[in-house]
């Protein structure tokens, strides 16, 4: 229970700091620690936004604190790298918000922020499957393990690379889709445009990667069991192209903005389960 209620927080702060970024409400409060110079800040629709993405991330930081001490102790050998990693990026990550809000929202900065945000929520999944008791902690990356690990650092770039077109404002730079200016290749490829038109070229590409995954699973009788989380990471990724789609025809509506993530967010953790099943034909880390 306490790794499922990790995992919800931060896929909570994820998402939520992601609409605060669509509404522009990143510098709603200025100030950090503080909000405002007071611990409870004046009320205003995007002072609050971000004031509970602040307090979300606290919250969080305290069941992560938990779940890692807990599973330090559980954990044997290499695994205990696992809890005091998660533990040493989080401490990594505050201090990255706090950068984030007095440089004003630097774009190369802003982006680490949310990098390094995924990775911790990564590490969070990670403890909630292997619990140390039940199931030892296990890693692999041979054979079909392998392989849903790289289509699931594929749709991490690929969110880490939506995150760098919004924070360098060039979500709208392509203001048509599935065309971009009007074709499928712009006739204008340089700043914003290429930004843009890159995230889209490697979503097609993991998207393609996707389906022919799902065909080798529906096609492999020794994955079976896996073809129903396949389907779903199929179903997401078809999804994910189309909300892609409504964020730009709809100008980066934050509710679309949000959702977008939050899809994105699903397809790296239905990898993540793929990968989950294949290891745990290997055995536990020494």
């Amino acid at each position: 229970m306490l790794g499922r209620v990790t995992v919800g927080l931060f896929f909570l702060l994820l998402v939520w700091g992601n609409i605060v970024a669509g509404l522009k409400a990143g510098l709603a409060c200025p100030d950090w620690p503080l909000c405002h110079g007071k611990v409870l800040p004046p009320f205003r629709l995007d002072i609050y936004m971000e004031f509970f993405h602040r307090v979300i991330a606290a919250v969080a930081t305290g069941f992560l604190a938990a779940l890692s001490l807990r599973r330090y102790k559980d954990y044997r050998g290499v695994a205990r790298a696992v809890p005091l990693l998660a533990m040493g990026l989080l401490a990594g990550e505050i201090a990255l918000g706090g950068a984030v809000v007095l440089l004003r929202l630097p774009v190369q900065l802003t982006t680490i922020h949310f990098m390094t945000g995924l990775v911790v929520f990564l590490l969070a999944v990670y403890m909630a499957s292997f619990d140390g008791i039940w199931e030892p902690p296990a890693f692999s990356l041979s054979g079909r393990s392998g392989l849903f690990f790289g289509v699931g650092a594929l749709v991490f770039l690929l969110a880490a690379l939506g995150a760098y077109v919004r924070h360098a404002d060039a979500g709208l730079a392509c203001t048509d889709w599935p065309t971009c200016l009007g074709g499928l290749f712009p006739g204008v490829l340089n700043g914003g445009v290429l930004i843009h038109f890159t995230h889209r070229v490697l979503a097609a590409l993991v998207f393609l990667t996707i389906v022919a995954l799902y065909t080798a699973v529906v096609l492999d009788s020794r994955l079976k069991e896996s073809r129903g989380l396949a389907r779903a990471l199929l179903l997401l990724a078809l999804g994910q192209v189309l909300i892609g789609g409504a964020v730009v025809l709809t100008r980066l509506y934050f509710l679309a903005t949000g959702l977008h993530l939050a899809v994105a967010l699903g397809m790296m953790t239905v990898l993540f389960h793929l990968w989950v099943r294949e290891v745990r034909r290997v055995g536990a880390l020494p």
